[in-house]
């Protein structure tokens, strides 16, 4: 009966045509530990387990997936520090990849075709959302700060348009994900481009005080090493809410209680952390209908 080959891998977002220094990805396989740039180059294995889920490797774990070969990913990267300080051992990807070895079977999660063809396909939509966005934001900055628009109010009118048309795109893809329905009804709201990437990007699967830490939402912000642009779009989320309570559209009672008893800048913050609290319950729900 032929045994089934593991391989363990530290992976790296520049391996193959990355804009900055070029680094492989580092595989342990039992025995020795080599280089490969491509996960796709690897040769008679069965199972890949990765540390990361890069999104410059997306389709390279989507072919290997095709390949009918399993790919599990690390759920939380810290036990990586966990291990590396019990065993007294130097942070490298060579040690990691070793590593990650030692991990049980239950500290990953097995991914699927449908899951990467879904991100495959919305990353460069959600790439060029965020583009727009801050192009949006910074000749609006322009015309305010210089007084004069130079014709830029056109450009302005037409990058909106199109970064409506992205997120139109976004949402059809998304519109039948469960987690992003189900947080979509437990917060009374429709067709928001924000919710959509955030139910796709976010580690849903981690505990809600790991995810307050991804996000900054900590005494100290995690001294600046949070998140930044999944913090913003939930930022864009909350706002919308704040706004849409004050121009008396139909929302939560409790968002109503929020924005009539606390200032704004307060409000949003509450909003925000509401906001993660019911993307986790939503995955819960989802992920486990019997605890409904």
């Amino acid at each position: 009966m032929k045994m089934s080959k593991t391989v363990y891998v530290d992976t790296s977002r520049t391996a193959t045509n990355g804009k900055k220094k070029r680094k492989p990805h580092i595989v342990f396989d039992g025995e020795r530990v080599f280089e490969v740039d491509k996960l796709t180059k690897l040769k008679e294995v069965d199972e890949v387990f990765i540390d990361t889920l890069f999104p410059e490797i997306y389709g390279e774990v989507l072919e290997l997936l095709r390949r009918d070969i399993k790919v599990y990913l690390l759920k939380d990267a810290k036990i990586l520090k966990k291990l590396r300080l019990e065993n007294n051992l130097w942070k490298s990807d060579e040690n990691d990849a070793v590593i990650l070895s030692k991990i049980p079977r239950d500290g990953f999660r097995l991914l699927t075709i449908k899951e990467m063809e879904k991100r495959v396909e919305l990353e460069p939509l959600i790439n060029k959302y965020e583009l727009l966005s801050k192009r949006i934001k910074t000749l609006k900055i322009w015309i305010k700060n210089d007084g004069y628009d130079y014709e830029l109010k056109d450009t302005v009118k037409l990058m909106e348009k199109d970064k409506k048309d992205v997120a139109k795109k976004i949402i059809k893809i998304l519109s039948n994900d469960t987690i992003y329905k189900e947080a979509c009804r437990m917060l009374r709201v429709k067709d928001s481009v924000e919710l959509a990437i955030l139910t796709m990007e976010l580690p849903l699967h981690l505990p809600i005080t790991r995810l307050k830490g991804l996000l900054g939402y900590t005494p100290d912000k995690n001294k600046g090493r949070y998140n930044h642009k999944l913090r913003n779009y939930i930022t864009r989320f909350a706002i919308n809410l704040y706004m849409n309570t004050k121009r008396h559209v139909n929302v939560l009672d409790k968002v109503v209680e929020i924005v009539d008893r606390l200032p704004k800048e307060k409000a949003i913050y509450r909003l925000e952390l509401m906001t993660l609290k019911a993307l986790r319950k939503a995955h819960l729900l989802t992920t486990n209908p019997a605890g409904r």
